[in-house]
């Protein structure tokens, strides 16, 4: 996928390309669940980091919109530490199954996918995951073994 982010730069799930990624598909500033989620991970940035993880989260806004609530969210003194992107068209939603095809409306996501690209842990609900200590945890239970092969790989 290729969206932009909330100043028009386009970023890419390719952006992470040999390194895991954590991509969290929210339903905007406007659903005040996304927004506590986004605020859970926020301040857990440094932990993914030091786990090898970068987080990207996928809004359902448009990017004006997106950049116009992110702007007011930062008015109030916070700040959100990684990149969100804008897919008002649902494409990476429908793509990732984040979306219910039945109530046609998208849904909450959060995808880890390894350095090779392959989704290795997801939760797709109603309700957007808000674990981070699970999912940090569990995050580096699973690509602990991707570790442990590239460093048997290299020798």
């Amino acid at each position: 996928w290729k969206l932009p982010d909330s100043v028009g730069k386009i970023r890419s799930l390719g952006d992470y390309e040999g390194r895991p990624v954590v991509v969290v598909f929210y339903l905007g500033f406007g659903c005040l669940h996304c927004v506590e989620q986004l605020q859970a991970i926020a301040p857990k940035m440094e932990a993914f980091r030091q786990a090898g993880l970068e987080v990207v989260a996928v809004s359902t806004e448009s990017q004006p919109e997106l950049a116009k609530a992110l702007a007011s969210y930062e008015e109030e003194g916070d700040s959100i530490p990684f990149p969100l992107v804008a897919d008002p068209k649902l494409e990476t939603f429908r793509a990732y199954r984040a979306y219910d095809d039945f109530e046609k409306v998208p849904l909450h996501g959060t995808f880890l996918i390894d350095a090779a690209g392959a989704v290795r842990w997801q939760d797709v609900s109603h309700e957007p995951f808000t674990q981070v200590d699970f999912l940090l945890k569990e995050a580096k239970r699973l690509l602990a073994n991707d570790s442990a092969k590239a460093q048997v790989g290299a020798k």
